[in-house]
């Protein structure tokens, strides 16, 4: 059995006219419900991932600053990827496809709609939108990350919600 984290990026400023999309950073909102999302989702699902693999976007870096502080996971284990960025969801799951057997609990942040499909996709949701700093917990019954396809959405969690 294999988990998987979905993960929106949390709420990005688009205050700065002109500033490029992969650059624009994280708003008060955002700032503020990345750290109290990690800090819940350590609380109240144990979340504890082995492996994240995230976009390059600087709203994506500021997020994963933020939740690691409360999850706890490495640097190490941080894999970036402009796929995340510039792809669609079928490159982000071909990339949790290419992850290490040894990782049970791996988490993907990323971007909309890409986040929404790949989890209906995985869970045969109907779920409208993952929100900024929504995050989906999926039980994959696997043994390796390259047979992910189908999975059981455990839950669905958003940040008014907490």
């Amino acid at each position: 059995m294999k988990r998987l984290y979905i993960v929106r990026h949390a709420k990005s400023d688009w205050s700065y006219a002109g500033l490029a999309d992969f650059d624009r950073p994280l708003n008060k909102r955002g700032k503020r419900d990345a750290p109290r999302m990690g800090k819940y989702l350590k609380r109240a699902w144990k979340v504890e991932p082995d492996y994240v693999l995230c976009s390059t976007a600087k709203r994506v870096r500021s997020t994963v600053k933020r939740l690691r502080k409360s999850l706890n996971f490495s640097k190490k284990r941080i894999a970036w990827h402009e796929r995340i960025y510039s792809g669609h969801s079928g490159d982000v799951l071909d990339l949790i496809r290419q992850v290490d057997n040894r990782y049970r609990e791996v988490m993907v942040i990323g971007h909309n709609p890409d986040m929404t499909v790949l989890v209906n996709e995985l869970t045969g949701s109907a779920i409208a939108n993952v929100p900024t700093c929504g995050v989906a917990g999926i039980d994959l019954p696997i043994d390796n990350w390259s047979d992910a396809v189908s999975g059981d959405l455990v839950f669905f969690e958003v940040p008014k919600s907490i």
